[in-house]
């Protein structure tokens, strides 16, 4: 498949994860507002996010999804990350994002999600996308409301989710 490519946004620059991203990433994934809805308030050790980074970076290479670091266009400065992600080995994928708090309310997390969304649906034969995030997390269930998503009820094993899911829009 490959390895993904970078994208900029108006705001952001996206740049697929690479191995020397691991540090950043433990300590962005070990913030307690980032933990307690992507970790489920666990404090991951720096070998968990290591074989996250590795299992992205191994999704890129077979299926052709994967993650990006979200960046600022001047500044290689960690705002966040987004990407997708094989739901229990797939074949259905899920949107996830996650940015530094201090970035929260500027519509960075839309504003990324909805780049690597308009990859997918133009550079992979992916036909539907799911994100999925704890009822509490109402942020979260607005970027997914921001990007067009539709609520699911139809998944038993998420029961304690909320669930949307997204489809291209292939009509010219």
């Amino acid at each position: 498949m490959g390895e993904l490519p970078r994208i900029s946004t108006d705001h952001l620059s996206l740049r697929p994860f690479t191995i020397m991203d691991i540090d950043r990433l433990h300590r962005l994934w070990a913030e307690e507002n980032m933990r307690r809805f992507l970790w489920d308030d666990i404090i991951i050790s720096r070998d968990r996010a290591a074989a996250e980074v590795e299992r992205g970076l191994e999704n890129a290479a077979r299926y052709g999804i994967g993650y990006w670091i979200i960046e600022t266009l001047k500044e290689d400065d960690l705002l966040g990350f987004c990407g997708f992600r094989l739901i229990d080995q797939g074949p259905d994928i899920e949107l996830m994002y996650g940015l530094e708090p201090a970035y929260w309310g500027r519509g960075l997390a839309t504003e990324a999600s909805r780049a690597i969304l308009a990859w997918l649906w133009t550079s992979t034969s992916y036909q539907r996308v799911f994100a999925r995030t704890d009822p509490p997390n109402q942020k979260s269930i607005a970027v997914m409301q921001r990007l067009g998503m539709r609520f699911d009820s139809a998944s038993p094993t998420l029961i304690s989710h909320v669930l949307h899911r997204s489809a291209p829009d292939r009509n010219p």
